[in-house]
């Protein structure tokens, strides 16, 4: 079959002016077109973005096992590149529960015998810390066990929830002023029990994410998740720096963990905060016993010195500090401004010299740095101070007249009595 050589080129002309009219019009509507495939296919992947993870995040493991290098470099790029760790994170805290659950105990505090006392009974949380072949040690608030302190006659029972029966604590030690206090119980049947791992006080910040784990409103066993507020919050209980999450705590949930998404406890569960409230209600901001001030207490009282001390000591604050103002600060470069400076000013003849002014600082000294580091405000004074130990050595550097003079301290003991008075008039 042969075609006619003008219909040929014919054709051939009206395909080439259909070709680029179809070109042309390619060109003209290309963002149009750009944008609604791009709206097309963000919507199928978000329609299908958990199975298409999940899927994913099956294949990675089943490579990791094979090999852990290929596998921990996909896993990365998936996170970065199909943003896999939004999805990585809920992973995350469903481990966090799941692997840390059956650590979290019940503890209970109430009396047998007399039914008078049974309304002054009560329930918390703990959680292993130490577990050997024999025994395993508990941590929880002080609070939670006070009642048995105050009266023997109120028993300690903890619950696990991998066994069936009560086992009877006893009280290692307790530290009122963090709130925190260890007890232990014995084994019945070679029980397999874990204890979780504090977290460095560097390893987590504000905005990470948490999971609170606990028997709040008298409900074993519940978890809820939330991020970390603020870190360090001073003020909100005596001679502490609380932990700060949004995370839901309960009355129950006291002296439970507070995980972070490796599993480890980046604090203890502690109060509510709720102002103007007859009874305490959630208003979104839970306190907890940051890690480093709770491994302070625990290892005290798991030392020699707690048994012959019977307290846990702090360090009295060692200065009399004021704050320039800005007009003061304002000639020097902001990197280099020291705000807090030595002031006796305000001091009163019945007051006792500080440390600081035992040691030879003087009026008008600025302060520099403590121990190597920089110190910029009095605010950094305080935490150091919250988590030394009396006979604890500083070394001092101080700006005097200009010149740079090295003066060593030796941290005095705080009178218990006036941390137990400043914290019964903070409930």
């Amino acid at each position: 079959m042969f075609i006619d050589n003008g219909l040929f080129k014919t054709l051939i002309t009206y395909l080439g002016i259909a070709l680029k009219s179809a070109n042309n019009t390619i060109k003209k509507y290309s963002k149009t077109f750009t944008v609604l495939l791009a709206v097309v296919l963000s919507t199928v992947v978000n329609s299908y973005y958990r199975p298409i993870q999940e899927s994913v995040h099956d294949g990675i493991n089943w490579i990791y096992e094979k090999n852990e290098i290929i596998g921990e470099a996909l896993y990365e790029t998936n996170g970065f590149i199909f943003n896999g760790k939004f999805f990585d994170q809920e992973r995350k805290a469903k481990y966090a529960i799941w692997e840390s659950y059956s650590s979290v105990v019940i503890v209970s505090v109430a009396s047998d015998n007399n039914e008078a006392n049974k309304s002054m009974a009560g329930r918390g949380t703990g959680f292993f810390i130490e577990v050997t072949d024999e025994y395993a040690l508990v941590a929880t608030n002080h609070h939670v066990i006070d009642q048995h302190l105050k009266n023997k006659e109120f028993k300690i029972k903890i619950q696990t929830p991998t066994n069936m029966w009560d086992y009877e604590a006893e009280v290692i030690g307790a530290d009122p002023v963090s709130d925190v206090a260890v007890v232990k119980i014995y084994k019945q049947d070679n029980e397999e029990w874990k204890a979780l791992e504090f977290a460095q006080h560097t390893d987590y910040n504000v905005g990470d994410p948490i999971v609170v784990i606990g028997h709040g409103m008298s409900m074993p066993w519940t978890s809820t998740q939330g991020t970390i507020s603020y870190k360090d919050r001073y003020g909100s209980r005596p001679y502490s720096l609380m932990l700060q999450v949004d995370a839901v705590i309960n009355q129950g949930n006291s002296g439970g963990p507070v995980i972070d998404m490796n599993g480890e406890v980046i604090g203890i569960a502690q109060s509510i905060y709720s102002p103007g409230r007859q009874i305490p209600g959630w208003d979104g901001v839970g306190m907890a016993v940051p890690a480093k001030q709770a491994i302070r207490a625990i290892d005290y009282i798991l030392s020699p010195q707690y048994k012959a001390k019977g307290y846990v000591p702090y360090a009295e604050f060692p200065f009399m500090l004021g704050t320039f103002e800005l007009k003061d600060v304002l000639d020097i470069p902001k990197e280099e401004r020291r705000y807090a400076f030595f002031d006796y000013t305000n001091k009163k003849e019945t007051d006792k010299d500080t440390v600081g002014e035992a040691s030879g600082l003087l009026q008008g000294d600025i302060l520099v740095s403590l121990n190597g580091e920089d110190v910029f405000n009095s605010f950094y004074v305080m935490r150091q101070t919250v988590y030394a130990f009396p006979g604890d050595e500083w070394d001092v550097v101080v700006n005097r007249n200009g010149e740079f003079v090295n003066i060593k301290i030796a941290l005095r003991e705080m009178d218990m009595s006036k941390i137990l008075a400043s914290l019964n008039r903070g409930r």
